[in-house]
């Protein structure tokens, strides 16, 4: 899997299409609305079932450590 999350993208591990969610928003000093928004891949599946929850935590930090 890429660091950029392209569209139709699978879950590494149940190969279901990945959402993304927010990770980070940033406000630059005197703007009132977000200067950047930084988002990560997110599997529903993996995440809720606790099985599956450390793998696929396992499974993205080693993407970013790559």
């Amino acid at each position: 899997m890429t660091n950029e999350l392209l569209h139709g993208d699978l879950c590494p591990l149940c190969r279901r299409p990945l959402t993304l969610v927010r990770d980070v928003i940033v406000h630059s000093a005197g703007m009132s609305y977000p200067t950047r928004t930084d988002y990560l891949p997110h599997c529903d599946s993996c995440t809720s079932d606790p099985f599956n929850s450390q793998k696929w935590y396992d499974a993205m930090n080693a993407r970013d450590e790559s």
